[in-house]
């Protein structure tokens, strides 16, 4: 054996006892090339290229050259046609995940009366305001953590009250009923005027009329400025309100149907 022909690998080894791999240097002998070697590789490489020169004509050959004349109708009508509203479709499901803002509706609604101190009044749907009565409303919500709400009063126009049969009576100032907020704890099943909970702070006012038809730059972001009755409501909330009016006086139905006319919380997501 030749030592220039000679080339040392080291391979792996795996020991019995404790797992250590060790390197064992074994020999990888090579023979020298001599002319017949050098000669059958000339000849291979030659064949491999005449070969592949072969296969490249043949395909050449064999396929099909088609023209394509962009000014045919039937190629035009062959082409997707791009939608100028992409997704448009989904409109409806994107607004049932997150409808903007969200409303809640009062699960209590009870009057009380200066006038008749100890009358009692239960829960009702019947809203009367005046110099001498007074409303509580109340609110358990769960809402998005962070989230901020807003008391507001919707009162549809003349024609969409007319079509959802209602109505409501109104004398005097309406465009800044004052909303109190009120311990929640403190409302009753029945409560009378000597019986109802203090007023702890006032929120602000809202304005009891029809919002008008179109853009108005004036009311455009009302909700977030003052006197917009808004305050923190993340989570498990729960609100309790006064609303009165010291200078008009305020008749109506509160019922859960549309169009809405009633004192809501809406919430800002």
């Amino acid at each position: 054996m030749e030592r220039n022909h000679e080339h040392y690998l080291p391979l792996l080894s795996r020991s019995g006892e404790d797992g250590d791999v060790s390197p064992e240097i074994v020999p990888y002998k090579t023979n020298a090339q001599g002319p017949t070697s050098s000669t059958a590789l000339y000849v291979t490489l030659a064949v491999s290229f005449v070969s592949i020169l072969s296969a490249i004509f043949l395909h050449t050959a064999t396929s099909p050259r088609t023209v394509v004349d962009i000014s045919d109708p039937r190629f035009l009508a062959s082409l997707r046609k791009v939608t100028p509203y992409p997704n448009l479709e989904h409109l409806n499901e994107v607004t049932k995940l997150k409808s903007v803002p969200k409303i809640w509706f009062p699960g209590y609604i009870a009057r009380a009366n200066s006038a008749e101190p100890d009358q009692l009044y239960s829960t009702s749907s019947s809203v009367t305001l005046s110099p001498t009565d007074s409303m509580f409303f109340r609110w358990r919500m769960e809402n998005a953590n962070n989230s901020r709400c807003y008391v507001t009063a919707v009162v549809p126009n003349a024609t969409e009250a007319l079509q959802g049969n209602k109505s409501y009576v109104a004398e005097g100032d309406v465009s800044a009923i004052e909303i109190w907020n009120v311990s929640y704890s403190a409302i009753s099943a029945a409560m009378s005027w000597n019986t109802r909970p203090p007023r702890q702070s006032l929120l602000g006012t809202v304005n009891f009329s029809p919002v008008p038809q179109g853009y108005d730059p004036e009311r455009a972001g009302i909700e977030l400025r003052p006197p917009t009755p808004l305050f923190d409501c993340g989570g498990d909330s729960r609100i309790a309100i006064e609303v009165a009016c010291n200078d008009c006086r305020l008749n109506f139905e509160q019922v859960f149907s549309s169009p809405p006319m009633a004192f809501d919380v809406w919430v800002l997501q």
